[in-house]
C-alpha cells in the first residue's frame, strides 16, 4: 500500500477533527500529501467539485464560500499552523456515503480517512451511517478513527486463513512500512464439537500452521519492523476473541478485510468485519475484498 495521497473526509464533529489529525500524521510519516474534503448534502444530482476553484452547477461563489468555511474551521479549531502547510481543501455535493468514495477515486487517493462517531448499544444495531456506507462502497482502503485516537504505533491484523486474508496482510504490511509502525497477527479457529479443552489449547489446526508459515515468509519479504513472527491463535467466538487479542496487544489499529457491496441493515446479521468495525475501541483499517 502506497500512501502518497491521503484523503480525509470530515464534518465539524469531534470524530471529524480526529480524522484530520490522524490523516495529517499518517501523511507526514509517509511523506505523502493530504486533501481534506467535506460533503455538502444536496437533494440533487451529485456534482464533483475540484480541489482548486472548479465551477459547478451551484456557481463558483457557492463553492468558494464552502471551501473558505472549511479552511476557517481548520485554522480555528483543528490544526496548528505548521500542520496546515500543504493541506489542500475541497468540497463535494451529494450523498456523503457515495460522494466520498467517488471523490477519493477521482483524486487517485491511496487511503480514505474518516471519523467514527461513538454509538450507544442500541444505535449500533442500526446501520446506514456514512462510515458503513463508505466501507461497503469504497475500492480504496479506509481508516476509521474514533475520538481520542492518538498516533498509530502498532497494528493488529485479523486473518481468516484464506488467500484473501494474505491480501489483507500484504496491504497491512505496506501501511505499516509506510508509517514505520509495528504489526501483529491474530487468527481464530473454530472449536470442533466434543474436542477436549486441553487438546484444543495445545494443538493448532493445520490451517493455522500453514497460515503461520505464510505470515513469516511475507513479513520477512516485506521487511516490516517490529512484526511478530508468531500468530496469536485463538479459539472461540471470532469477534470476542479478536477484541480480546486487540486489548492484549495494546494495538492502536485493527486491520480487517471488508467485503464490498450489500445494503445497510441490522449489524447482528452483518459480517464479522462489520461487527469489528463498530465494536473495536481503536481505529479500524478496512481492506476492500
Amino acid at each position: 500500500m502506497n500512501l502518497r495521497h491521503v484523503m480525509v473526509a470530515t464534518d465539524e464533529s469531534d470524530a471529524g477533527r480526529e480524522a484530520i489529525r490522524t490523516g495529517v500524521d499518517i501523511a507526514t510519516r509517509a511523506t505523502g500529501r493530504v486533501t481534506v474534503m467535506r460533503t455538502v448534502p444536496i437533494p440533487a444530482v451529485p456534482v464533483f467539485v475540484g480541489v482548486r476553484g472548479a465551477a459547478d452547477s451551484f456557481g463558483e461563489s457557492h463553492e468558494t464560500v464552502e471551501v473558505e468555511r472549511l479552511q476557517r474551521w481548520l485554522e480555528a479549531d483543528v490544526l496548528p499552523p505548521d500542520d496546515r502547510r500543504g493541506v489542500e481543501t475541497a468540497i463535494a455535493y451529494g450523498v456523503p456515503g457515495v460522494e466520498i468514495c467517488r471523490f477519493g477515486e477521482r483524486l487517485e487517493a491511496d487511503l480514505l480517512v474518516l471519523g467514527r462517531k461513538p454509538r450507544s448499544q442500541m444505535a449500533r444495531l442500526l446501520m446506514g451511517d456514512t462510515a458503513d456506507a463508505v466501507a461497503r462502497r469504497s475500492r480504496l482502503p479506509c481508516l476509521f478513527v474514533p475520538p481520542g485516537t492518538g498516533p498509530i504505533r502498532r497494528l493488529l491484523v485479523a486473518l481468516d486463513g484464506t488467500d484473501r486474508g494474505i491480501t489483507v496482510l500484504q496491504a497491512a504490511c505496506g501501511f505499516a512500512r509506510a508509517i514505520k509502525t509495528s504489526l501483529g497477527v491474530v487468527t481464530v479457529e473454530q472449536e470442533p464439537a466434543g474436542e477436549p479443552a486441553h487438546l484444543a489449547s495445545a494443538l493448532p489446526v493445520e490451517r493455522s500452521a500453514r497460515l503461520q508459515s505464510q505470515v513469516r515468509m511475507l513479513l520477512t519479504r516485506e521487511c516490516v519492523d517490529g512484526a511478530r513472527p508468531v500468530i496469536d491463535v485463538r479459539r472461540g467466538p471470532i469477534v470476542e476473541q479478536v477484541l480480546e487479542s486487540l486489548q492484549a496487544s495494546s494495538a492502536d489499529a485493527l486491520v480487517v478485510g471488508y467485503h464490498r457491496g450489500g445494503p445497510p441493515g441490522v449489524i447482528e446479521v452483518g459480517s464479522t468485519a462489520r461487527h469489528l468495525a463498530h465494536l473495536a475501541p481503536c481505529a479500524v483499517l478496512t481492506v476492500p475484498l
